[in-house]
C-alpha cells in the first residue's frame, strides 16, 4: 500500500521546497494549513508551477489524520502548541519527519536556541522532544535539517547535497530513505539515533554562518569519504 505524505504546515518555503523535490520525484503530497483555503490556494500555486496534480490539501488536523508519513516544518516557537493541539489525531504507526530546528541569531551570526516553547521544553533537540510527546508507536525521524529552503526551491539544479537522517527507529529511517533518495541529487545518510538531531540542529546554525562570514551562497554539507583500495 502506498503510504501517504503530509507536510505540516506546507505553507513555508521550506516545506514547499521538500513538497516539490518530492512531487518531482513521483509523490503525491498533501498540504496542511491551519485554515483549509490556505492550503487549496499553496496546492493551486504548486501544482501550476509544475504543471501537474500531485498536490492536494485540507486543514492541518485532517492532513495529520489522513497521512502515514509527516513532515514537520514549524516554527519552532509553535512546536509544542502544534503536538497539543494535533498529537491525539496522529496515526499510532506514523512516521514524522522532524525539520525543525531552533534558531536564534545574536550580533549577526546563528545558535540554535534554548528557549524554544519557554519553560515547556527541556529537550536537547527538537527530535527528542517531538519523540516524547507524540503517541506510542509513532516514529521520529530528523531529516532535512541542514538543507536550506533556497536551495531547496531552486528547482532547476539538482540538490548535490547529503541529508542525514536520525531517529531511534531503523525501519522508520529505511522507510523515509526509501522515500527521498529517489529525489534527484539527494544523497541519503544515516546519522544514527535520535539524539544526534543536536548535532544536525547545530550543523544548520554552523553553516549559516559559514555563509555569511566567508561571504558563500548556499553552502552546504557533503561528506567525502576516500575511494577504496584497489585489490591487488
Amino acid at each position: 500500500m502506498t503510504k501517504k505524505i503530509g507536510m505540516i504546515p506546507g505553507t513555508g518555503k521550506q516545506s514547499q521546497g521538500i513538497a516539490l523535490r518530492l512531487a518531482q520525484a513521483g509523490y503525491k503530497v498533501m498540504i496542511g494549513s491551519r485554515s483549509s483555503e490556505k492550503a487549496k490556494t499553496i496546492v493551486e500555486e504548486l501544482n501550476t508551477k509544475l504543471s501537474v496534480s500531485s498536490f492536494y490539501g485540507d486543514e492541518n488536523k485532517e492532513v495529520v489524520k489522513q497521512c502515514d508519513i509527516l513532515f514537520f516544518v514549524v516554527p519552532p516557537e509553535y512546536i509544542c502548541s502544534t503536538l497539543e493541539d494535533l498529537g491525539s489525531d496522529i496515526k499510532t504507526d506514523a512516521i514524522i519527519v522532524d525539520v525543525i530546528v531552533p534558531l536564534t541569531f545574536e550580533a549577526g551570526l546563528a545558535y540554535c536556541s534554548e528557549d524554544m516553547c519557554l519553560d515547556q521544553f527541556d529537550y536537547p533537540s527538537v527530535s527528542e522532544y517531538i519523540q516524547a510527546t507524540v503517541p506510542e508507536g509513532v516514529s521520529v525521524v530528523g531529516g532535512f535539517k541542514t538543507i536550506s529552503a533556497a536551495k531547496l526551491n531552486r528547482l532547476n539544479h539538482p540538490l548535490d547535497v547529503d541529508v542525514f537522517l536520525t531517529s531511534n527507529s531503523q525501519e522508520a529511517k529505511n522507510d523515509i530513505k526509501g522515500i527521498i533518495s529517489k529525489i534527484e541529487g539527494l544523497r541519503v545518510l544515516d546519522a544514527g539515533p535520535l539524539a544526534f538531531s543536536r548535532t544536525t540542529e547545530q550543523m544548520t546554525a554552523f553553516v549559516i554562518n559559514i555563509n555569511k562570514l566567508n561571504k558563500l551562497k548556499h553552502a552546504s554539507f557533503r561528506v567525502i569519504s576516500a575511494a577504496p583500495k584497489k585489490q591487488k
